[in-house]
């Protein structure tokens, strides 16, 4: 019984050091605290030169264009003015077909030859 109160005392002790050791690092490297150049404090703006993500090209899906490159299955295609990265979905596409944009997924851009939906 004396050995079980002893380990479970044990236990509690060591949990309350370790949230006191965990709170204390956070205090630390917090904005105000002295180990504050540890953590990421500063926001990455787009306006500041950070870039994310592009979601802009979505708009292409279902818009045709043509081919730049050849794409087996990755190249360049035109859509609108626009030169843009894409994938064929079935097969190569030679360079001055027309295609079509038939996905968007994980900000990459899926074609096919135009007439072959």
């Amino acid at each position: 019984m004396a050995l079980e109160l002893i380990i479970l005392l044990s236990l509690l002790a060591a949990t309350v050091v370790l949230v006191v050791v965990i709170w204390f690092f956070g205090e630390a490297v917090s904005k105000n605290g002295p180990m504050s150049e540890m953590a990421l404090q500063k926001e990455q703006d787009l306006d500041e030169g950070y870039i994310g993500v592009p979601t802009d090209v979505e708009q292409y899906l279902g818009r045709h264009g043509k081919a730049l490159t050849v794409l087996r299955p990755a190249g360049k295609i035109e859509v609108g003015g626009a030169i843009l990265d894409a994938v064929s979905v079935h097969d190569f596409i030679e360079a001055g077909e027309a295609v079509v944009v038939t996905k968007y997924e994980n900000t990459q851009l899926y074609v096919m030859r135009a007439g072959n939906r």
